[in-house]
């Protein structure tokens, strides 16, 4: 049997198969939070970037942490991988009493459609509201690749977003598989990686990863053009 939806203005959508897709509240009534002096907002317990409450022995993580770093509102990310990340800085805050920030710029999130969805840091859309003119678009097809091509899944590509100085900033995919190769670029946004890194490391061959690589060595082609490389080149052809 099939589905319909009737929308506001009384339109009628059918299909053979309806999603119902309402997401998540958060289960923080009756539990007394007020009485311990923790507050909550309509996303779950209040925290600030440290995952600590207003009661500074209590901290709350994962889905229910509504976060607010310096007087603005983030909201609670709701991933299990960024649950676990939360669980890891509040370790290191309770255990060894090291001062932790939840940082959003490194939150990796995939879409497990088909093709997969994936993006870890900033897009180059928020990358551009931030540094301007400084933010390059490093993009590379997946139709470029061997071992996509060989089995015929060449839709997508991957475009890595790099700052002023060659800073990751970001890094997007689309295509099969694309959750997996997102790994490598979140490692590297999470050490602080430059694109060169990328661009030199030696990937197997025929993988897809060698996408993401290709894409980074995209970064030195405009170099291989200014007049004082080519300067260089030239001098260095006079020396034989």
């Amino acid at each position: 049997q099939g589905a319909a939806l009737i929308l506001a203005d009384c339109d009628r959508v059918e299909a053979t198969h309806l999603l119902v897709a309402a997401g998540r509240s958060p289960n923080v009534e009756d539990l007394g939070l007020a009485i311990a002096g923790i507050s909550t907002d309509r996303d779950g317990i209040v925290v600030d970037a440290g995952l600590r409450t207003a009661n500074r022995g209590v901290y709350a993580i994962g889905d229910v942490a509504s976060v607010y770093h310096r007087g603005a509102r983030r909201g609670p990310a709701r991933f299990t991988h960024w649950a676990n990340y939360h669980a890891g800085l509040v370790l290191r805050s309770i255990l060894f009493r090291l001062p932790v920030s939840e940082n959003r710029d490194l939150l990796p999130r995939v879409t497990f459609t088909d093709p997969e969805i994936a993006q870890v840091g900033l897009t180059e859309a928020e990358a551009r509201l931030r540094f301007g003119d400084r933010v390059r678009a490093l993009i590379w097809p997946r139709s470029a690749n061997d071992r996509a091509e060989a089995e015929r899944e060449t839709e997508g590509l991957v475009k890595v977003i790099v700052g002023p100085g060659g800073r990751i900033l970001g890094a997007g995919m689309v295509g099969r598989n694309a959750g997996e190769e997102l790994n490598l670029w979140s490692l590297a946004l999470t050490r602080g990686l430059k694109i060169g890194a990328m661009a030199t490391f030696i990937s197997p061959y025929p993988t897809q990863t060698e996408i993401g690589k290709r894409a980074a060595v995209t970064s030195f082609a405009s170099n291989l053009t200014s007049p004082l490389v080519r300067r260089i080149l030239a001098a260095l052809r006079l020396l034989g």
